[in-house]
């Protein structure tokens, strides 16, 4: 050896840890099978079965509770149809009578607050010979692009069963020079009702042609005017009617979307295929979704086509305005 060299570090001398840190396991120890099979949609489970039982047991002694008290109820009834009341307790028959509808009235109410709560809010619609659980909101927004106005609104406002408040407002992508025609569309959309639950936020945006409709802030909006006058159509059966089982139906309303977007070259082949089953209407013997669904598109345009029909285009005109 020619020369001896200082130890820098020392190799053997003990490593103390600080105590504040967490362990952490070793990388080198093998990972056992449990940790490999490890699915991660379980681990939110059991809270949501936890809950699940509870509101399974609440409405378990909410049944019971109101089977006891329509046993009573009528246990008290018929004695008081067996037995002569006296005429200073026919008063008191009277006054426990109301109090058992009272309480039985309350008792309705929390039975359809509990089972609305569990069940989603939701309401069943009758679509055809099904029925189709339609959520039940307060509050909608649909944006539409001033380019693109939703002609079938007012068709379905005006017909509409339950009043709906209606609000527009104008996006700041929005020019100066289309208000005007802003102005000039919402002018014959219904006035603001003071009566009414439901509201109807209507946003003009220049950042999409495709409209939303957004029931929700966390759902995934429904885009494209024709999509959502699918969902109109599951809310509204009454008012658009629309087979959901029909391929043909819905072969005519996949056609209106693509002219939604197609180059004008090809608008004509389009309108023709669209057309090919008309009669009265576009589709069968009445007005339907396809119907509504078609207006919107060639309402868009600057000019109707000579190959669209008048006498159909002037009806669907006086429906919808």
């Amino acid at each position: 050896m020619m020369y001896g060299m200082k130890k820098i570090v020392d190799h053997d001398a003990e490593i103390v840890l600080p105590k504040c840190m967490y362990p952490v396991k070793y990388r080198t120890i093998p990972v056992g099978e449990d940790d490999i099979n490890i699915n991660i949609s379980n681990q939110g489970s059991s809270n949501m079965t936890e809950l699940e039982q509870r509101q399974d047991q609440l409405l378990q002694k909410l049944d019971t509770l109101y089977d006891r008290i329509k046993t009573i109820s009528l246990h008290c009834n018929s004695q008081a149809v067996r037995s002569v009341p006296k005429q200073g307790s026919i008063n008191n028959l009277l006054n426990l009578e109301q109090r058992q509808d009272s309480l039985l009235k309350r008792l309705d109410l929390l039975y359809n607050r509990i089972n609305a709560e569990i069940g989603g809010n939701t309401q069943d619609v009758k679509v055809g010979m099904f029925h189709k659980s339609v959520p039940a909101v307060e509050e909608v927004v649909l944006v539409v692009s001033p380019d693109n106005f939703p002609w079938y609104l007012n068709y379905v406002l005006k017909q509409s069963p339950v009043a709906v408040n209606i609000s527009w407002h104008v996006h700041s992508s929005v020019p100066n020079e289309k208000i005007a025609k802003i102005n000039n569309l919402v002018k014959n959309l219904p006035s603001l009702s003071n009566d009414s639950k439901i509201n109807i936020r209507l946003i003009f945006k220049c950042v999409s042609a495709d409209a939303e409709l957004k029931l929700s802030s966390l759902a995934v909006p429904i885009v494209g005017n024709v999509n959502i006058l699918r969902y109109l159509a599951y809310v509204y059966p009454s008012i658009i009617s629309y087979d959901h089982n029909d391929q043909n139906m819905d072969y005519l309303l996949d056609i209106c979307h693509m002219l939604e977007r197609t180059p004008e070259k090809n608008k004509e082949a389009l309108v023709n295929k669209l057309c090919a089953q008309r009669k009265d209407w576009m589709y069968g013997n009445k007005f339907t979704v396809v119907d509504l669904a078609a207006y919107n598109v060639f309402k868009q345009w600057k000019s109707v086509p000579k190959y669209v029909n008048k006498p159909w285009f002037d009806k669907c005109d006086k429906l919808c305005l």
